[in-house]
């Protein structure tokens, strides 16, 4: 094993990962904002914004507003006597209301008033409001009109589809909140109960879209074409599949770390026939995604999925060595993972949380492939659904008697005692 560290550290993407992170992540070198706010007019007086929003909107821990990044084009000062429009550029976070963005949501009591806006992650609107402490607070909200263009017409299908999907999920229960949460990341109709114990069972990670949606999506694309048109074209089935999921789903910043990956391996597999050491890629990767995407750098998410998967390929074969001979191969292996991840998260958790819970590793061993399962079972049910839309009620008892499998099992995970700081 030390052999093998020596070796990957003395590789210069290695290396320089490894300097860039103690630089940045110990305050030494300071990450500017490559998209600051800029405009003529004074921010306080700003009671206009146009733009297209680049994130897909997140709800707030307590339901009442949605967070998401607008690309400012144009804004509005509000003085005394008159107005002023002005050309503006940049990012801005905006603070939403939910009655805004759930407008069109099924099942929310204010879906039927006000206007009927789209809010998602590309769509051009204008948002009326006030700027506090950087934050733009949104009052109302409006469409601006998108030029008649092939991008544009991609853009809003995708908002359409995303809406349609969240009505379908809608009617399958807390199972379909459960799906939604999978395969798009919106968690509105997530059932609270089991996010939190989630959260508490040390398993949050399988709910947030990774690598492993993504991988598990792949593979079903490559095992479906492989069968259908064979080998030879599986590749390009695969990376349309990728490409696809992140698409729809949107890019969070270990989804964004997955694709990246799952891009340069394929490339270095199918196309150079090279075969790369992962953990070279995964810090390639690293200072690529801190290139392009440096807003990530700090945020939760980002951490962990990177170390996550450091300690994965750093200390899982280190594990497997003495627990394969005690387990049988598929278990150690899981175990093997779920040990190397814990050895870098759990700093970080304590960090950022004040909680550690030590019984993750055995709960994520459980839970991941029962997930893998109801994530396969979703797919089909979707699919089928679609096509032949009188299936939906015999699905909707399937995925929610499983689904309440689910639950129970990481309800009883949630009950085993955490380690907690003092004072949290």
């Amino acid at each position: 094993m030390v052999e093998v560290l020596k070796k990957r550290f003395s590789n210069p993407f290695c290396l320089a990962a490894f300097i860039f992170a103690i630089l940045i992540y110990s305050g030494i070198l300071k990450v500017a904002d490559r998209h600051p706010f800029l405009s003529l007019a004074p921010m306080e007086k700003i009671s206009f914004l146009k733009g297209q929003i680049i994130s897909n909107p997140v709800q707030t821990t307590k339901g009442k507003y949605y967070t998401l990044v607008l690309r400012a084009e144009k804004c509005t000062s509000s003085f005394k006597t008159f107005s002023a429009e002005s050309s503006a550029k940049g990012n801005v976070k905006c603070l939403v209301p939910s009655e805004i963005v759930e407008a069109l949501y099924p099942g929310k009591l204010y879906s039927g008033i006000g206007k009927k806006i789209i809010v998602e992650k590309g769509e051009a609107i204008s948002f009326k409001g006030y700027f506090s402490k950087g934050i733009f607070f949104v009052r109302d909200a409006d469409y601006v009109e998108l030029p008649e263009n092939f991008s544009s017409k991609i853009i809003h299908f995708r908002s359409k589809c995303r809406l349609t999907f969240k009505r379908l999920m809608f009617s399958w229960k807390k199972a379909g909140g459960f799906i939604l949460a999978l395969l798009t990341g919106s968690k509105e109709y997530t059932d609270k109960k089991i996010t939190e114990n989630f959260r508490r069972a040390g398993i949050s990670h399988i709910l947030a879209l990774s690598g492993m949606h993504l991988s598990f999506f792949a593979g079903i694309a490559t095992g479906t074409s492989k069968k259908l048109f064979g080998k030879k074209f599986s590749f390009i089935f695969k990376f349309l599949a990728i490409l696809f999921f992140v698409w729809f789903a949107g890019l969070s910043p270990s989804l964004f770390r997955a694709l990246l990956c799952s891009l340069i391996m394929l490339l270095c597999a199918c196309v150079f026939s090279l075969n790369v050491d992962f953990f070279v890629v995964l810090c390639s990767v690293f200072l690529l995604h801190c290139v392009i995407q440096s807003s990530d750098i700090f945020s939760v998410a980002f951490i962990l999925s990177y170390g996550a998967l450091a300690g994965i390929l750093l200390f899982s074969d280190f594990f497997n060595f003495y627990l394969c001979p005690v387990f049988p191969k598929k278990i150690s292996n899981s175990l093997s993972a779920s040990i190397g991840a814990q050895i870098v998260t759990t700093p970080v958790s304590l960090k950022i949380f004040g909680y550690w819970t030590p019984w993750s590793v055995i709960s994520t061993l459980v839970v991941s492939p029962m997930i893998s399962v109801f994530f396969l079972l979703s797919l089909v049910a979707v699919l089928l659904c679609l096509l032949l839309p009188f299936l939906a009620p015999a699905f909707n008892c399937i995925m929610n008697l499983y689904y309440e499998i689910i639950a129970m099992t990481v309800q009883l995970f949630a009950l085993l005692p955490a380690f907690v700081l003092k004072g949290n």
